[in-house]
């Protein structure tokens, strides 16, 4: 099931896989596996505590939400395990947000005392994450560009056949 910006989704179900594609942006997996069951979040921007209205861009709505749905759903919280992605530069110049939006991931559940098991955050690239939500189980690939498709590409640049056309990661 794919999963966009400001979504949060939870299962106990051992079938599913959740995706997202990710920039700047911050995929959130938290599961417990004794309990089979996951969810993952995506953010877009950090937010902070004044930031709790119905906006789920926001990382600390997105994270209530994610760890609210996982206890619904029978997780226990001092199980819960993390692994997070994201907060790429995707562009010169201009804001940090993905430095922030990772600044605040990694604070987020450092002060909830949550257990990361995993991580890949920064960088320049987009990734894509795949991710097995009642196993914890994660992929992620890294792309070789992101563009808004709202924009034409007129040229490409030459292709280097040598060059990595992609990196993936399991975790």
């Amino acid at each position: 099931m794919p999963l966009f910006q400001g979504e949060t989704r939870i299962s106990d179900r051992r079938d599913e896989i959740m995706t997202t594609i990710l920039g700047s942006c911050i995929a959130t997996c938290m599961w417990d596996a004794v309990a089979g069951v996951g969810g993952m979040n995506h953010f877009l921007l950090p937010g902070g505590t004044s930031d709790r209205g119905d906006n789920m861009r926001y990382g600390v709505n997105a994270m209530e939400l994610l760890i609210n749905g996982l206890l619904k759903k029978g997780a226990d919280r001092r199980r819960l395990e993390v692994k997070l992605f994201g907060g790429a530069k995707m562009f010169e110049g201009g804001a940090e947000i993905g430095a922030k939006n990772a600044s605040f991931a990694q604070w987020y559940v450092e002060n909830e005392g949550f257990t990361v098991t995993g991580s890949c955050l920064g960088g320049t690239r987009g990734r894509k994450i795949r991710f097995w939500p009642a196993s914890g189980r994660v992929q992620q690939c890294f792309m070789n560009t992101m563009t808004d498709p709202a924009v034409p590409v007129t040229t490409r640049p030459p292709r280097d056949d040598n060059a990595a056309q992609g990196d993936i990661q399991l975790f």
